[in-house]
């Protein structure tokens, strides 16, 4: 169900360039161009982030029209196997948060206006809340002694429902645990109450029928 913290879709002709590197180079500058893209691209079609940005509860980032391009597929004959085991989570726009504080900067980099923080550039982890999706630096949560407010719009929130973005696997725990609250209290990932009668997994079929959506 949660995403590994790899690219979902890597760029071809980065995969031809290391194909002749030695296995260990090979690993280390995959695992940089990982660290980069994640923060650069949609992690469900691989194309580059762009506004409006939105993210589902494990904190990826994804093109909100690729999401609804998604939702608009419901047989998901568009997109692969990995695709489908990653994002199946993913059935209605309530499943994810639009991001509502980001920009774009001279240089057409995405960052947020809580401190000018340029993703994948910051210094610290980056965060937002479920209840509104306003993205500012994780510290400004932690180092809070009083009751919680979002920097954005001052709507109290709390940690357990501040999502960090890309997170790593010592935060993923976590996430995982607080989905599964929700679920039992039949909420989605933004808060809202989700559909009585839930809807079965879109069935994976045979592979052959499968294509990647780039």
């Amino acid at each position: 169900m949660g995403n590994d913290g790899s690219s979902i879709v890597r760029v071809k002709n980065l995969q031809v360039s290391l194909d002749h590197l030695p296995n260990k180079t090979r690993d280390k500058e995959a695992k940089n161009f990982d660290a980069v893209s994640r923060w650069t691209v949609c992690r469900l079609t691989g194309q580059p982030l762009r506004l409006p940005v939105v993210s589902d509860y494990l904190g990826n980032l994804l093109n909100k029209e690729s999401i609804l391009e998604w939702l608009l597929t419901p047989d998901k004959e568009d997109y692969s196997e990995e695709q489908i085991r990653l994002f199946g989570h993913i059935r209605s726009l309530k499943d994810v948060v639009e991001l509502g504080n980001l920009v774009v900067d001279k240089d057409s980099r995405l960052k947020c206006d809580v401190g000018d923080e340029i993703l994948g550039k910051s210094s610290s982890k980056l965060s937002y809340p479920a209840i509104c999706g306003h993205v500012f630096p994780r510290r400004m949560l932690d180092n809070a002694t009083e009751q919680p407010k979002c920097p954005v719009c001052d709507k109290p929130i709390s940690k357990s429902d501040t999502i960090t973005l890309n997170a790593e696997s010592t935060d993923r725990d976590a996430l995982e645990k607080r989905m599964i609250r929700l679920k039992r209290s039949n909420l989605t990932h933004s808060g809202k109450r989700s559909k009585s009668k839930k809807r079965e997994a879109p069935a994976i079929g045979n592979s052959n029928t499968k294509r990647q959506r780039n």
